[in-house]
Formats: structure tokens, C-alpha cells, sequence
């Protein structure tokens, strides 16, 4: 059974440059190793639905419609577990987001029991979650520094963006997700303890 290995942040934290830093150095280490994107998955699983609930998100923001969404990345969750995570033959599985970002993206709804409805439902569990997470102001800035920019379907400002970085560190201490700050280390100094965090667990 492979290991399951999620990382999830605000946007701007520089958490997917972390998963490839990550998947170098485990490859390096003579580990089998997939590295999955959720989105990826979920446009495969979903199709345009997906898309079609996050136009009427924005569209119509609130608690019917961000429930919709909510509801089908479960679904979607369900079937990537089913379909790629349980049957992957790798050592290792990093997954760049997974159901703990529920606490960055949801602003509509109880955030508590969106996650507890994936646990429930039986959405495949991390053997280890890391929180990537950094000052809201810092993390906003380096968004938009980026090529693709913000590049978000539900956070729009930097208030918005602020909100969803406490929400998410508080949550990430509710569910025992492990906090990885990347305005105190850089991304090799987190990859050493990523990498060093699942040596011990394997």
C-alpha cells in the first residue's frame, strides 16, 4: 500500500514548488514515487459539471451553491481514491491538495463538517498532511508575482485571501496537519523536513 503524502495551503505559498522539491529528493532516495494534482484528477473524474458549479459559485455565491461544489470534490475524491490512489503500485503518492484545502476554499459553509463529511464518506486518509501556509500579505504578493497570477475561482481579494490563511492554520491545528511556514524557511529547508518527516513513517 502506497503512501499517501498531501500538501495543501493558500495560494502563494509556494507549496507546489515544495511537491516538486519533495518528489526530487524521494526519487533520489530510491523511492517509487507518483505525484497527482487534484485538480487534474477532479477534471477527469468530473468533467464539466465541475466547471458549470464553480460558474454558478461565482456567479451566485453563497451556501446552496458552494455547497454543490463542495459536495461533488467529495465525489470526486471518492473516485480518484478509488481509482488512482488505491491501486497505485508507488512507494509513495504526493498529492498536490486534497480535502484539507476545504479550509482554505470554502467560505460559505460550516468548513468543520465539509471535511467531516470526507471522512465520513470515506475519503482516503494522508498518512501524513502537510499545511503550507505563510503571512497572508506575503503569500498574496507572491501570488501575483506569478506567471498565472491569483489563479483562484473563489478568493478574490486580499481580505478574502487573509480570512481563508487563519481559517486554514486554525483548522490545520483542529486535524493535526502538519504546518510548514514558508516565510521562515525556504523550500529546501522544508523539503529536508518533508522528506525527513516520511522516512520516519515509512
Amino acid at each position: 500500500m502506497s503512501l499517501l503524502i498531501t500538501f495543501d495551503g493558500p495560494k502563494g505559498v509556494g507549496k507546489t514548488t515544495l511537491v516538486a522539491l519533495v518528489h526530487q529528493r524521494l526519487l533520489a532516495g530510491g523511492y517509487t514515487v507518483e505525484a497527482l494534482v487534484e485538480k487534474n484528477l477532479m477534471d477527469e473524474m468530473l468533467g464539466p459539471p465541475l466547471g458549470e458549479a464553480y460558474k454558478a459559485l461565482k456567479n451566485s455565491p453563497g451556501e446552496r451553491s458552494e455547497t454543490y461544489v463542495a459536495d461533488l470534490h467529495r465525489r470526486g475524491r471518492l473516485l480518484i481514491g478509488g481509482r488512482h490512489l488505491d491501486s497505485s503500485q508507488a512507494d509513495i503518492v504526493l498529492l498536490d491538495r486534497w480535502y484539507p484545502s476545504e479550509a482554505v476554499f470554502r467560505r460559505h459553509i460550516d468548513v468543520v463538517a465539509a471535511i467531516d463529511a470526507n471522512l465520513r464518506d470515506g475519503v482516503c486518509v494522508p498518512d501524513l498532511a502537510f499545511a503550507v501556509t505563510c503571512t497572508p500579505e506575503i503569500s498574496w504578493e507572491r501570488a501575483h508575482s506569478r506567471e498565472r497570477s491569483l489563479d483562484s475561482k473563489v478568493i478574490f481579494s486580499l481580505e478574502e485571501h487573509r480570512g481563508s490563511t487563519f481559517r486554514f492554520e486554525r483548522l490545520a491545528k483542529k486535524y493535526g496537519w502538519r504546518l510548514l511556514r514558508s516565510e521562515v524557511a525556504g523550500s529546501n529547508e522544508l523539503s529536508d523536513q518533508v522528506v525527513a518527516a516520511i522516512a520516519a513513517h515509512s
